[in-house]
């Protein structure tokens, strides 16, 4: 397992994608807590399925797009795309969130989600170029442990600041 934090660009790499699943669950945590203090009964039901349909549909429409992308094009350079795409998108909702343009954030949660949903497949595909085969499970097993934390760190702090 230490071998795989000695191979050039493994740690950014792996950092890239703590970020990404971090701030991604932070905004949903973030609109979904604000419809919770804001909505109830069956508005917020509607409105709580829709940023759910917003998030989940774009892994499931895209799927077929996204590997094809990956499978294209070096994965670096998929993923390098995304990331500037993500910069920009996540700097688009903060800035809809200081404006006080919840609708606008809510609807943009689709974006992040397509730009997830293309991102992933060049992620994972990516472990095995950079570890190699050797390290092929070490590495699918790091990403898949920074995923985890991402996804309860996410749920912590943007909960906690709330």
């Amino acid at each position: 397992m230490n071998k795989l934090w000695k191979i050039a660009g493994f740690t950014p790499f792996v950092l890239v994608a703590f970020i990404n699943a971090f701030v991604d669950l932070g905004h949903k945590i973030t609109i979904q807590n604000t419809l919770y203090k804001v909505y109830d009964g069956s508005e917020l039901t509607l409105l709580t399925s829709i940023i759910n349909a917003l998030i989940l549909l774009p892994f499931i429409l895209l799927f077929t797009p996204s590997g094809f992308l990956a499978d294209k094009f070096p994965k670096n350079i998929v993923m390098r795309v995304s990331a500037w795409f993500s910069v920009g998108i996540v700097s688009f909702i903060t800035l809809c969130y200081f404006m006080g343009w919840f609708w606008l954030a809510f609807i943009a949660t689709l974006l992040m989600a397509v730009q997830s949903a293309i991102y992933s497949p060049a992620k994972y595909g990516f472990i095995k170029d950079l570890a190699g085969k050797d390290m092929l499970a070490w590495g699918n097993g790091a990403m898949q442990a920074t995923a985890i934390v991402a996804i309860l760190a996410g749920m912590s702090v943007f909960s906690l600041f709330f």
